[in-house]
Formats: structure tokens, C-alpha cells, sequence
């Protein structure tokens, strides 16, 4: 985008003499060699006299060898090589230190998250197991209840086949139960596995806890404690076959062991160990480890215990026999009908175990510091004494250095990242200086253009008021069409937009500020491609537009941007051909919003792709070259950025970029 005169600042700019103040004589050019600064300002451009001259050269001289070194504030003198010794030795040391205590606690916490997730998703998987013995032996119940042979209960079992078939059962089912019972209404034992139970009464609990689930056959279960500990019983009534109510009841006795034997498997001799809670946290079984640790049977634990679900954390494990443990606990969730008794698995692991590998790392961390102290201080040595030989090159590279020279000063010899930064830092200044001198140039340009926009403002807003005054007189005739009267509103528009263009070369200097007020973009779209309608009919081109999004509205200066698409799709028309096309697609790409004006002609060439905005640049015969410069100076001024490139037809394509934001869209 051209920019005015009055707003380029030639950062940088030297007076007249500057390039060359240093070599106008040969008392300057003693001065620059024995200095390493540059001459003053108010030397450049004149010759000094010889007391200034002193002056200045004692101020910018360096000491002389031999010459005392005036005494540092702390009284301490240090070599460059000292310095940058000292500076690596420490800065190693720390950059190891904190990268160690950071990738231990990163480690450990880490570590600690795996081992959390696993913790819970081990007790929930022995929950899950937990809950589907248990749905087996309340569907074993349910289903044994409504047998045939139960109903021998009638007749108190005389032929004890009823306890035949029970003894069967057991044996069927492995050691999964201590016993079966059948009991009369009283509670008196009937039939049983074991001989020993008959005539005996059925077990007693303090409460019979129903299992929820009408399809479960209204089970019931309790904790019975004896001699050798506490025990599950499940308890289902056996229906009367010939009336109503029940003649008694089925009991089974879980044998406790079945469930230590599944927790001391799912642990196996690891580390781990596993506790059952009944819904009140009262220990029912645990593993061979907590086993030899406490008494489970008397237990009860009073964690943190999820209403659902799984949880993981850290805390005192002294109840267990342990010191600081990690535990996951999950909750029953039940199996297929089987809702669930609101147990509770909790698996810990102690963190003197789980956190080992941490501490071996501890010391492993500690050996390789001490080796790498010891290799640091030969390599800062040897670094210290590398960086310190190449500092007087660099001074004598910068001394020597020219602002002026066309060509960079070769880089010195050096692989110092210092050395060469600051290099690539002069050429770069060098650049930019280059950049000022063309924004120097842009500006004296748009200065010319407002001269011509001057000269050119009474030639053109002459004809544009007697064209208005005819529209105005077009107007009031009678019997004029829709059609008409639409083509008249399009000379008022057309006049007054270009009588604002010609207000706009004016200002080309000093461009106005836009009036920023939401606009419907796509709605400016049409308007543009409805001026230009007839135009593109006639030259045989196709306009269109491509819209991503169904509205957007869009905080700009709808004259400056209708100006914008204008500019840029007459550009387009006079490159297409006949049958050519010309499109304005519009998209969000994250926080931007983009704006493409293409066709199907011709293209720019990339070695003309940055020329193409100067003033005057025109590649149209007959054309002034100022259009894309009033482009880009008005896309610059609402915030954006203006390219050129190439689209998927091969022509050209104007990519407009504006930054958005809660307004836009």
C-alpha cells in the first residue's frame, strides 16, 4: 500500500554527510581508526577544529597498553575467558539442577497418575468379578427354590431325597458353598448337604438385607459371624406348589474362602493388596497380604468410599499395617438384573514400592550431575577460551563496517552463535534502511499524486455535476420504467462515488479515517457485482461470488471496501478474455476473515507480485498505476493485508486478510 509522505517514518535516516563524514579527511579518518565509536554528529558534514578534535578523541580512545585500567566499583578485575567461565560453570550447574528436580517431580507425578488409573481400573475389574458370583449364586438360589423336589419339605423329608439332592449340589458347585439348608417355617433344619445340620436351626442374622430386582426371586442376604469368622448367607423362601405362602426356606452358605481365593488371584505375590467392603465398610474378605497384617474380620474401614464409580488417592495406611499407600477404590455396579449390593473394592499399593523406580532415578540423576559437572568444567573452559579469541575480530568488524556499502561485510571467521547473530543484526539494519529509502521513495510518489489530484479535481467534479444536474432532469420526466428509474439511481451512486474517489486522491497523503459501522458483507458483494453487471455482459465474463458462510457481517467503511472490490474486479475484467470468469469467495479461516477477488486470465508474475502496489505501476495500456495503491493503502487502514498469488483456474487471485472480532461475523 502507498503510504503518505506525512506518515513514513525513515527510521534510521542519517543527514546529508553522514555516509561519508568519516572519510572526508585524514584527521577524521585518524579519529575512526583509533576509535571504536562512531564521530560525533556535529563533526559530520564540517571539518572540526583541532580542540574539539582532542576532545573528542580523548573521550572515544580506548587505554593505551600499559595504561592503568580504572578500579571496577567491588574492586575485582575479570578476564573475558573468567567471566564466561564462571558464567557456563554456573549456568550448567543450575540448568542441571532444575531440569533434574523438574523431570523427578514431572516423573513422579506422572508415575503417579499411571499407577492411580490402575489401581482403579484393577478394583473395578474385581468388583465386576465379585458382582457376577454373586449374580450366579442368587440366580442358583432363585432358580434351586422352585424345583420339584423342594417341596418333600411338605413331608419333612422321610426319604431324604431332598437332602440327597442338596448333597448333590454341593458337590456340583465345587467349594463355592459351606453348605445348603432347607429349613421348615420355624427355622428347624429339614434337609442339608451335611447330615450334621439337619434337625439343627437355620443360621441367624441380625438383619436380612433384601436384594433389590424383581427378577432376582426375592433373595436375601446377611453376614453371620461364628467362631472362625464372619460368613455371607444368601436366604430365599421356597413357594408352596399346592397353595399359597411358602413352606419354608433355602439357605446357602458361601464358602469365605472362595472370595480370599479370588482376591490373593487378582493380586497374585505382587506388591497390591485387596479389600472387600460390605455398604457400611465393614471388611468381608481381603488378601493373603492384609490377611497376615490385621484382622480383617473385625475391620472397618472409614475411607473415602464413592457413591459410583471409581476414585484414586493417597493416604495414611497405618489401619492396614502400611505406612503412606495409594489406593483405588471402586463401587458394585451390578450385574445384568443384578443391581448390586453397594460393596466396595479398595486395592492399595504402599509408595515406598509404587515410587522406587523415582528414587532410583533420584540417584541416577545425582551420578550423571556429578559427571556432567565434571565435563562441563573442561567444556566451559575450553568454550570460555573460544568465545574470548574471536571479540577482537568483532570489534575490528564492526569498526570497519560501513552503512553505506552496497555488500555485506563478509562474515568473520567464527562459529560463534554471537558473532554471527550480530552479523545477520547489520544486515538486517541494512535492510531496513533500504525499506525506509523506499518508503522515501512511495511517499514523494503519493505526493505527486496529490498534485495530479488537485490539477484534476475541477477537470473531473465538473463534469460529474453536470452529469448529476442531467440525471436530476432524467428523473422527472414522466412515464419512466422500474428499469429506468433504477438506471438513474446508478448515475446518482456512480457520480457521488466518484466524486469521493477524486476527494480520496486528494487526500492520498493523508487518508481519511474510515467510518468503522457493521456491514452485511455479502450485501456490499452484490451491490458491487450488480454496478458491474452490464459491463462484465458485455465483455462476455462471468462474475459470481462464493460465500462460506450464509451472513457475515463485517465492522468496516462500506463506501472505502465497495471502492476495494471495484478496484480490484474492473482490474480483473480487463485481464479475463471473452467467456473469462471472475469470482469473490469469502471465508472465515479461524480468527480472520478472507476475501478473494480471481480469475481465469493471464496472472501475475511472482517477480511482479510486490511492484504490482507501487504508485504508478500499471500493466494495463493507458492505465495510471494508482488503483491497487488505493487498494492496499485503504485495506492497510481498516487493519488488513492485501496479496496476490495464484488460484486454482490459474489467473490471478487478490487475497484479502482482515483480523475479527465479537462485532464481526
Amino acid at each position: 500500500m502507498a503510504q503518505k509522505a506525512a506518515q513514513v517514518p525513515v527510521h534510521g535516516s542519517l543527514p546529508a554527510g553522514a555516509w561519508s563524514g568519516a572519510d572526508t579527511c585524514g584527521s577524521c579518518r585518524r579519529v575512526c581508526e583509533t576509535s571504536r565509536q562512531p564521530l560525533s554528529p556535529r563533526w559530520i558534514g564540517a571539518t572540526p577544529n583541532s580542540a574539539t578534535l582532542r576532545q573528542e578523541t580523548a573521550k572515544q580512545q580506548r587505554p593505551a597498553p600499559g595504561v592503568p585500567v580504572p578500579p571496577s566499583r567491588d574492586g575485582i578485575h575479570l578476564t573475558i575467558r573468567a567471566a564466561l567461565f564462571r558464567l557456563l560453570f554456573w549456568t550448567l550447574l543450575g540448568t542441571v539442577l532444575v531440569v533434574g528436580a523438574l523431570s523427578f517431580y514431572q516423573f513422579r507425578a506422572a508415575l503417579r497418575t499411571e499407577i492411580a488409573a490402575n489401581l482403579r481400573f484393577g478394583a473395578s475389574t474385581v468388583m465386576q468379578r465379585i458382582d457376577t458370583l454373586l449374580f450366579s449364586h442368587i440366580e442358583n438360589m432363585r432358580v434351586w427354590s422352585g424345583l420339584e423336589v423342594m417341596q418333600d419339605i411338605r413331608v419333612h423329608d422321610v426319604d431324604k431325597r431332598l437332602s440327597h439332592f442338596l448333597s448333590d449340589l454341593h458337590a456340583g458347585q465345587g467349594n463355592a458353598y459351606t453348605a445348603l439348608l432347607c429349613t421348615d417355617e420355624h427355622g428347624r433344619v429339614v434337609a442339608a448337604s451335611q447330615a450334621a445340620y439337619i434337625g439343627t436351626m437355620a443360621p441367624v442374622a441380625r438383619s436380612w438385607r433384601a436384594i433389590p430386582g424383581s427378577w432376582l426371586g426375592g433373595v436375601s442376604l446377611a453376614r453371620v459371624h461364628d467362631a472362625d469368622g464372619g460368613t455371607t448367607v444368601l436366604r430365599t423362601a421356597i413357594p408352596n406348589a399346592f397353595g399359597a405362602g411358602s413352606l419354608g426356606y433355602l439357605y446357602a452358605v458361601l464358602d469365605r474362602h472362595v472370595a480370599q481365593q479370588l482376591l490373593d488371584d487378582a493380586v497374585g505375590h505382587g506388591p497390591r493388596s485387596l479389600l472387600l467392603l460390605d455398604e457400611n465398610g465393614r471388611a468381608i474378605a481381603a488378601s493373603a497380604a492384609l490377611r497376615a497384617r490385621i484382622d480383617a474380620d473385625r475391620l472397618t474401614l472409614n475411607w473415602r468410599l464413592p457413591d459410583q464409580g471409581a476414585v484414586s488417592y493417597v493416604r495414611d495406611g497405618s489401619v492396614l499395617g502400611y505406612g503412606t499407600v495409594l489406593v483405588g477404590v471402586a463401587r458394585s455396579g451390578g450385574y445384568q438384573q443384578f443391581q448390586g449390593l453397594g460393596w466396595h473394592i479398595v486395592m492399595v499399593e504402599p509408595t515406598a514400592v509404587s515410587f522406587g523406580p523415582i528414587w532410583r532415578l533420584l540417584w541416577a540423576v545425582l551420578a550423571v550431575l556429578v559427571v556432567t559437572l565434571m565435563a562441563g568444567l573442561w567444556i566451559s573452559s575450553q568454550l570460555a577460551h573460544r568465545i574470548a579469541l574471536p571479540i577482537m575480530t568483532l570489534t575490528d568488524f564492526t569498526r570497519d563496517f560501513r552503512q553505506r556499502d552496497v555488500a555485506m561485510v563478509p562474515l568473520p571467521a567464527t562459529n560463534i552463535l554471537e558473532i554471527r547473530e550480530l552479523h545477520h543484526a547489520y544486515a538486517e539494519m541494512i535492510d531496513a534502511l533500504a525499506k525506509s529509502r523506499e518508503q522515501v521513495v512511495r511517499a514523494g510518489k503519493l505526493a505527486v499524486v496529490g498534485e495530479m489530484a488537485a490539477i484534476m479535481a475541477h477537470e473531473v467534479r465538473t463534469p460529474l455535476g453536470i452529469l448529476r444536474n442531467s440525471a436530476q432532469l432524467l428523473q422527472r420526466q414522466p412515464e419512466l420504467t422500474e428499469r429506468e428509474h433504477e438506471l438513474i439511481g446508478f448515475i446518482f451512486s456512480e457520480t457521488e462515488r466518484l466524486n469521493r474517489l477524486v476527494t480520496l486522491l486528494l487526500e492520498c497523503a493523508r487518508p481519511t479515517q474510515p467510518d468503522f459501522r457493521p456491514h452485511d458483507l455479502h450485501a456490499i458483494i452484490d451491490g458491487v457485482l450488480s454496478l458491474l453487471a452490464s459491463r462484465a455482459e458485455k465483455a462476455g465474463v462471468s462474475l459470481s461470488c462464493s460465500f462460506a458462510e450464509p451472513e457475515l457481517v463485517f465492522l468496516c467503511d462500506r463506501e472505502q471496501i465497495m471502492q476495494v472490490l471495484l478496484n480490484l474486479v474492473l482490474n480483473a475484467l480487463a485481464f479475463v478474455g471473452d467467456c473469462g470468469r471472475v469470482q469473490i469467495a469469502t471465508r472465515l479461516d479461524g480468527p480472520g476473515l478472507q476475501i478473494s477477488v480471481m480469475d481465469d486470465g493471464p496472472g501475475v508474475p511472482p517477480a511482479l507480485r510486490q511492484a504490482i502496489f507501487d504508485p504508478f505501476f500499471s500493466r494495463r495500456e493507458g492505465g495510471i498505476g494508482l488503483g491497487l495503491t488505493i487498494v492496499q493503502q485503504i485495506v492497510h487502514v481498516h487493519g488488513g493485508e492485501i496479496a496476490v498469488g495464484e488460484n486454482a483456474w490459474g489467473g490471478a487471485s487478490f487475497n484479502l486478510t482482515f483480523a475479527v472480532n465479537g462485532q464481526d461475523r
